[in-house]
């Protein structure tokens, strides 16, 4: 009947919609913590989880799930298609099999070098929920139209909650007379529900649109731009080595930065590790604009030799302190490296420059 199919499509349409406004929300960066929750929220802890339950399970549970059910009918009596599951389970199913997709998304677009950047996880869990619903629709379509799963009238889903309590010989008269195991339902699933979801929430905010903070990282370039490996760790003594320092600014404004560049040598002590002995080798100031990766080079002329050095990277906003050091550094990026004795030392290149001077 018409009602049935709008019932076994009405889900699915919802979360394309659904899925399509948070997407809109995310790549139009809409700012305001409240509208970008409500969007934001159901991608990531409801809509790539119910479409895969859709394609794993497009068959109904049971006769809770047609549009009449008799008064005299057992909630939880198995009809002829018991292949699916009941509403309220798929519901819980449902948002845990979203934080474990968005997760699998998040971790593949780290892997492919794009980070943990809001729109490029955004558009690939809006394919991942676009590719799953429309499995779900053909599997769905392929069943037979008295066998397939869909959106339940809302008085249904109330009852398929309070039957999960009643025990397999309960009728729906008998739940009713016993509201306890019913209320006792409701507030699991809510605990549930409402747990993921503020992991959601917690997903959402984290670095969201007011949120201020400076990357920094070492790359090397190669033919085809830059990759965080390879660097150079054998140096030395007095020649130059170039590094390379990437600094990338979401401050929501132009901003400038110092960088101090350091070769330390370090001991450990019972208390840890200590530094015995600092050179500091440049100070340089950049501005970067809000949303620009600037790529640094950072020439290097080592002044002391040993294995096991620390060169250190760091980076302040605006101006530096006369003393640095990892606590007072806004960020900071090191690197163990050796440097050979083989090179001039830093006294014999200032008597050479005085004697050309002179």
């Amino acid at each position: 009947m018409t009602s049935s199919h709008r019932r076994w499509t009405l889900d699915l349409l919802l979360v394309i919609a659904g899925a399509i406004a948070a997407l809109a929300v995310i790549l139009l960066d809409i700012e305001g913590s409240l509208v970008r929750s409500l969007f934001v929220v159901p991608l990531i802890v409801l809509y790539p989880g119910y479409a895969l339950l859709a394609v794993i399970f497009p068959e109904r549970r049971s006769e809770v799930d047609a549009d009449r059910l008799g008064r005299d009918l057992s909630l939880t009596r198995p009809a002829r298609h018991t292949a699916g599951i009941l509403y309220s389970v798929r519901l819980v199913l449902s948002a845990t099999a979203s934080l474990a997709l968005v997760a699998a998304v998040a971790l593949l677009t780290n892997a492919l070098g794009r980070g943990f950047d809001a729109a490029i996880v955004g558009l690939g869990v809006f394919v991942v929920t676009i590719v799953l619903t429309s499995l779900a629709f053909a599997r769905r379509a392929s069943l037979p139209s008295d066998a397939r799963a869909g959106l339940p009238a809302l008085s249904i889903i109330v009852g398929t909650v309070s039957s999960s309590g009643g025990g397999q010989s309960s009728s729906l008269s008998s739940v009713r007379r016993s509201p306890v195991p019913f209320v006792v339902n409701i507030l699991v699933i809510v605990s549930v529900l409402v747990f993921l979801s503020s992991i959601g929430f917690a997903m959402v905010e984290t670095r969201g649109p007011d949120a201020e903070f400076t990357e920094a990282y070492l790359v090397t370039e190669n033919g085809t731009g830059y990759t965080a490996s390879d660097y150079p760790r054998q140096l030395s003594r007095g020649e130059t080595t170039v590094y390379t320092l990437a600094l990338e600014s979401h401050e929501h404004e132009p901003t400038t930065y110092t960088v101090v560049t350091e070769l330390q040598r370090t001991e450990q002590t019972a208390n840890g590790t200590q530094v015995v002995d600092e050179d500091e080798l440049s100070r340089t100031r950049h501005t970067i604009e809000d949303g620009e990766t600037a790529y640094l080079d950072r020439e290097v002329q080592p002044t002391m030799s040993g294995d096991g050095l620390r060169l250190v990277f760091h980076v302040y906003e605006g101006e530096a302190p006369e003393d640095v050091d990892r606590e007072n550094a806004y960020r900071t990026v090191q690197l163990v490296v050796s440097v050979d004795g083989d090179g001039p030392t830093q006294f014999q290149r200032q008597s050479s420059a005085r004697r050309t001077v002179a």
